[in-house]
């Protein structure tokens, strides 16, 4: 017998051994194995009929909600576009709480938010801006900016510090990460903590040299070089 035949012939043998031992293993736990794919079906199904007919329509209702509420707020009538009374107008304050788990449910919260916060609600504007959450990193600055600034509002501006640098490292576009971090240095210098200060303004003038054209931000980093004996 030529080596090849040899190494064929083995080869058919493994698999023929091995195919034996499949089939003993699934004669003996027959009952338990189709019970576990039985019950991964069945997982299968419900999270499949769950996306598409509680998910997917909840959705979309949501959205067709949210565009309502988002006239009625470009219109100036912040009342009716954040709803919650007996108007029968469905708007942010319903969304937020009724479709919780949909994104124009999550994103209800920052309106419902910036209404409360103009009406000088600062403690609900935080509850509800802390509620909010999204993936996308320019939506999470606003986010933490919007915290920042109830905490503020509030006279606790410790924390306004810390998320007004988690709203600048948190954005992805050079305006808004300068905005942000020129708001972090003008908080630290309320607070007399002038290193911070200079760390937050250099830092966005390092970064971002071309937004600002004024020289304003130059102007703080030499004043407190100047304070911080850095000079």
């Amino acid at each position: 017998m030529s080596k090849e035949k040899y190494e064929t012939k083995e080869i058919l043998d493994t698999l023929n051994s091995t195919a034996s031992k499949s089939e003993k293993f699934l004669q003996k736990y027959a009952k338990p194995i189709g019970i576990f794919f039985g019950v991964l079906i069945l997982a299968i199904l419900g999270y499949v009929i769950y996306d598409n007919y509680v998910v997917v329509p909840k959705n979309v209702e949501a959205a067709d909600l949210m565009v309502n509420a988002e006239n009625l707020y470009d219109e100036g009538k912040t009342k009716e576009a954040l709803g919650g009374g007996s108007s029968g107008i469905l708007g942010f304050s319903d969304i937020a709480e009724d479709f919780s788990n949909t994104k124009s449910g999550k994103l209800a919260n920052l309106y419902a938010g910036s209404i409360e916060f103009k009406k000088g609600n600062y403690q609900q504007a935080l509850d509800l801006f802390l509620k909010f959450d999204s993936q996308d990193k320019d939506l999470k600055a606003v986010k933490y900016g919007a915290i920042a600034d109830s905490y503020v509002e509030l006279k606790n501006k410790d924390d306004a510090i810390k998320f007004m640098e988690k709203a600048a490292n948190e954005s992805s576009t050079p305006a808004t990460a300068y905005h942000f971090g020129k708001k972090a240095g003008l908080l630290a210098m309320s607070l007399n903590q002038n290193e911070k200060a200079l760390g937050f303004f250099q830092s966005i003038h390092d970064k971002y040299p071309d937004v600002d054209q004024s020289g304003e931000i130059e102007a703080y980093i030499e004043r407190l070089k100047y304070a911080t004996g850095k000079q």
